[in-house]
């Protein structure tokens, strides 16, 4: 009778278990789709785009007929997105970006796929988090960036480059995945790059055309740092971590690595308690 009575009490544990892992799913709604047309300003003079999205995947890519063209599909209620506008200010956020009504599942749909204007400068600010993200910046005229992202999947592409001067870049990220590549062609004067544990990837391949300074503040990571065989670049370990691996021609001199290359010159400054650093000169 026991037995009897111990199954039947497990029955109804396992039963209100499932009702409840039933009741904390995400709730979703019918499919939306928003189209994105948003027009140049009249004088092209430069404009603030910021973009906040989370719980999903976020797409950008360089040549858009106006100054924002693309689509956002999603289908819960609480991420619908709301725009603010002004001349030379543009935003696109998630009504609730970070508000979460229960477990998402393989059901959920938030995709934002952008193209953005590369005929006039643009500061641009993008803030997420728990989304796969894919930002090719290539040929934009970008004045300042700043990237900021929770747990996420991201690459970041500047095949082509930037024509303008880009007075600050930063990317600031907590425990998840990075990579960027051609930061060569970003032409940024400084950069700021803030991680927390997760593997990542700087890929400093394109044109240096001044001298710029790279400051890395990393936990417990996995660190790729690649520098082409024609750039003038130094590293230096400000850090705790010892487990550095090199590849290529490396000058080594205390704590800094250096390309022996002549042109402008690359420094980053590195600052780093544990995990692998790998320094590529190829």
């Amino acid at each position: 009778m026991k037995k009897q009575v111990i199954a039947a009490v497990l029955v109804l544990m396992l039963a209100s278990f499932a009702c409840s892992i039933q009741n904390i799913e995400m709730k979703t709604i019918d499919i939306q789709v928003v189209k994105i047309a948003e027009p140049l300003p009249t004088d092209l003079a430069g404009t603030e785009l910021v973009f906040t999205m989370t719980g999903g995947k976020f797409n950008l890519s360089p040549g858009a007929d106006g100054l924002v063209n693309g689509s956002i599909t999603y289908n819960v209620e609480r991420w619908e997105p709301e725009f603010t506008r002004s001349t030379y200010y543009y935003e696109i956020k998630q009504k609730n970006p970070y508000s979460f009504t229960g477990i998402p599942t393989g059901d959920i749909e938030n995709h934002w796929d952008f193209g953005l204007s590369t005929v006039l400068p643009l500061d641009l600010t993008i803030e997420g988090g728990a989304s796969e993200n894919l930002f090719d910046l290539s040929g934009l005229q970008l004045t300042n960036l700043n990237i900021t992202q929770g747990a996420s999947e991201t690459e970041v592409r500047f095949e082509t480059p930037n024509p303008v001067l880009m007075k600050e870049f930063s990317f600031k990220t907590g425990a998840s995945s990075a990579k960027l590549y051609g930061l060569g062609n970003a032409n940024f004067i400084s950069m700021n790059f803030s991680c927390g544990a997760g593997d990542y990837t700087l890929d400093f391949s394109g044109t240096l055309s001044m001298e710029s300074t790279v400051d890395i503040k990393a936990g417990v990571s996995n660190l790729t740092i690649i520098i082409p065989a024609d750039m003038n670049a130094a590293i230096v370990n400000h850090g705790m971590v010892s487990n550095i691996n090199t590849q290529g021609t490396w000058l080594v001199t205390d704590e800094t690595y250096t390309t022996m290359v002549d042109g402008p010159k690359l420094t980053i400054n590195l600052d780093m308690a544990v995990g692998n650093i790998n320094l590529i000169h190829e």
